[in-house]
C-alpha cells in the first residue's frame, strides 16, 4: 500500500486518536476473561502502533492496521458490555462513547487526510 496524503489536521485527530486509544485502553480494562484480556491489548497494541505508522510515514498500511484495530475494539467492547454484571449507566455512557470514538475517529482522519 502506498503512501495516504496527510494533512495538518489529520496528523493532529491522529494524535488525538493515540490519547484516546491509551485513555480506553485504562479505563476499559480488563474485559472479563484472560483470553478477552490477550486480545485487547493486542487490539488496542495495534491501534496504536497503526496510527504511530500513519503519523510518522504517512502509509495507508498503518491507517487500515488502526482502522481494522478499531472495528475489534468496538467487538471488545460489546464483549465488555455483555459480560458486566450490573451495566450501570455511567458504564453504559463509557461503553456507546468509546464505540462512537473507535469507529468516528477513523472516519474522521480519513476524511481529513483526502482534504
Amino acid at each position: 500500500m502506498g503512501a495516504m496524503h496527510r494533512s495538518d489536521a489529520a496528523v493532529k485527530a491522529a494524535w488525538a486518536a493515540v490519547v484516546l486509544a491509551v485513555a480506553g485502553a485504562l479505563l476499559l480494562y480488563p474485559i472479563g476473561t484472560s483470553a478477552l484480556d490477550m486480545v485487547f491489548v493486542l487490539t488496542k497494541i495495534c491501534m496504536v502502533g497503526g496510527l504511530l505508522v500513519f503519523i510518522f510515514s504517512g502509509r495507508k498500511t498503518g491507517f487500515v492496521l488502526w482502522a481494522c484495530a478499531s472495528i475489534v475494539a468496538v467487538c471488545m467492547t460489546i464483549a465488555k458490555w455483555a459480560l458486566a454484571p450490573d451495566a450501570g449507566v455511567w458504564s453504559i455512557i463509557l461503553y456507546l462513547g468509546s464505540m462512537a470514538v473507535d469507529l468516528g475517529i477513523p472516519l474522521l482522519v480519513h476524511h481529513l487526510a483526502k482534504q
